[in-house]
């Protein structure tokens, strides 16, 4: 069961009523329930049973499925009724504008802010889930934060001996919210050609050109949010009338080709804090310390020409000092074919060349591969 709760607030200042249209809230609360019987009890046949003797010499009752090595496999084993309660939120404003055709312009103040948590009504034992969070900022088309945390609803306890383990009481029950296990956070960016006409037009002071700008705000209005579940994007982009390819070739003022390569490059930077249970654990505190990890990672495509596609990424990692894996690809349309290569750089090398119809009919008859194999993945080049 879900739904969603609309709220609107509407400066009445002065100043702010001039500027600010409207502040809009969307609350999405989310609650589902999943049922499933232990299909491990005779009464559903499911499961059969035999009795051995093992290397102690003592007798033993194994349970085993004759379906688990079958293509659909088995049912689970064990009772799960499992409540689950998620929670929702979208911010954004709509503001006055001279740069938008229409007057106005949305800004995504909080893209999303939400929170989800469980119960198993069949659990015995520590039947409630971790408690989730999660952040998303969407400043602008080209730069997202996101962020996710996670509580622990359990609290340490410590054995005879002195070792702590997670018990049966809950966080709550001592008077705190929850143990912060850990959080991600990422922060990513994406240059293109429109980035770097900016960055020029900012250093050299020319103005953007109004027709072309007013054409790109059209643009956005235009483009489905591929965050929001609930857009068809091609519903969406059926509405507005068939557009120009992204691979079709234009021509200038002077009936020349225009010399236009289109690229982008998006950069991200990861950073994790999650609790080291590896490390000296506190029983002051009862807290197991935090371990830091950050990594970067960049991935970008090239288009040299019409058909012609190059994509690439690769990241690194600042805690280990070396590159995450490498990878790099090579797209030709030929219109009736495709073919494409992809290459692994780093860590390991490897290839994987296709050559293959389109047609979906004849893709699996009209198609030749060529990949590197394990005894040679080392010295292909």
């Amino acid at each position: 069961m879900n739904t969603k709760l609309y709220g609107f607030y509407r400066p009445t200042l002065g100043f702010m009523r001039k500027k600010i249209e409207a502040v809009r809230h969307v609350f999405t609360p989310t609650v589902s329930f999943a049922y499933a019987p232990d299909f491990s009890t005779p009464f559903w046949g499911m499961y059969e049973t035999y009795t051995r003797t093992n290397s102690r010499g003592e007798v033993e009752t194994v349970t085993y499925s004759p379906y688990s090595g079958g293509i659909y496999g088995t049912a689970p084993s064990g009772k799960t009724g499992t409540v689950t309660m998620d929670v929702s939120n979208n911010i954004e404003m709509k503001i006055r504008s001279d740069r938008d055709s229409t007057g106005f312009r949305k800004i995504s103040l909080i893209d999303e802010l939400g929170a989800s948590l469980s119960y198993n009504m069949a659990a015995e034992r520590r039947p409630w889930s971790d408690l989730t969070t999660r952040l998303r900022l969407k400043l602008t088309k080209s730069y997202t934060f996101s962020m996710t945390a996670v509580f622990a609803t359990y609290a340490y306890e410590l054995d005879k001996n002195g070792n702590p383990y997670v018990g049966d009481n809950t966080e709550w029950s001592k008077g705190r919210f929850g143990r912060f296990q850990g959080m991600s956070q990422n922060l990513s960016y994406t240059f293109n050609n429109g980035t770097l006409k900016k960055l020029i037009n900012f250093f050299t002071g020319k103005k953007s050109d109004p027709d072309e700008q007013a054409k790109k705000e059209a643009d956005d209005r235009d483009e489905p949010d591929p965050n929001n579940p609930n857009v068809d994007p091609e519903r969406e982009k059926a509405k507005h009338g068939a557009k120009p390819k992204d691979g079709e070739d234009h021509i200038d003022a002077d009936g020349y080709l225009k010399f236009n390569i289109p690229w982008s490059l998006s950069v991200s930077y990861g950073i994790t804090v999650r609790e080291n249970t590896a490390g000296t654990f506190n029983k002051e505190t009862m807290r197991y310390p935090y371990a830091l990890s950050h990594t970067l990672n960049f991935s970008g495509n090239v288009r040299i020409a019409t058909g012609w596609n190059i994509t690439f990424s690769s990241g690194y990692d600042f805690n280990r000092s070396r590159l995450s894996m490498t990878t790099a690809s090579l797209n030709r349309d030929l219109h009736c074919f495709n073919m494409s290569c992809s290459v692994v750089l780093y860590p390991y090398t490897s290839y994987n060349f296709t050559f293959q119809a389109n047609s979906s009919m004849l893709a699996d008859a009209l198609k030749w591969k060529k990949q590197s194999s394990y005894s040679d993945n080392i010295s292909w080049y």
